[in-house]
């Protein structure tokens, strides 16, 4: 389900049963897949991809009276990678290039070309330092194919 006033770019893929509420801005070539939840004042930059089942918030404080007037969506920046299941928390900035693994808790900035894990999830490598344990790359996500 996409509402309306979104601003939405070009070569964007939306899977079955995500939701994408109002007022987000969804940069170009972003891939979202299935089961995912993206609230309202969210950015996803350029090419980043958000994974299966990811949960997207905007609410700091759920059910405060308030709640409507602070609203802030994460912002994911150029080229990151959300994977399955994770959970990124209200304003929170995904940096560029930076990986989030699967099932992490996000609930604070993650710098560019980070690979975060966990709950909550910390910084446990950089995104060059990652290797590819089928030897199909040398560096995923920007390797060559052997």
């Amino acid at each position: 389900m996409i509402r309306d006033r979104n601003e939405i770019g070009d070569n964007v893929s939306i899977d079955t049963h995500s939701v994408v509420e109002h007022h987000v801005k969804i940069g170009n070539g972003v891939r979202i897949h299935s089961n995912a939840f993206v609230p309202e004042y969210t950015i996803l930059e350029d090419g980043c991809k958000i994974g299966p089942a990811v949960v997207m918030t905007n609410v700091l404080h759920p059910f405060c009276p308030q709640s409507k007037v602070c609203l802030r969506g994460p912002h994911i920046k150029k080229g990151a990678k959300i994977c399955a299941n994770a959970t990124i928390l209200p304003g929170v900035t995904v940096g560029q290039n930076a990986l989030v693994g699967a099932g992490s808790a996000v609930v604070s900035d993650v710098p560019d070309n980070a690979v975060v894990l966990g709950n909550p999830a910390r910084v446990v490598k950089m995104i060059d330092n990652l290797v590819c344990p089928y030897g199909l790359v040398e560096r995923p996500y920007g390797g060559e194919e052997k």
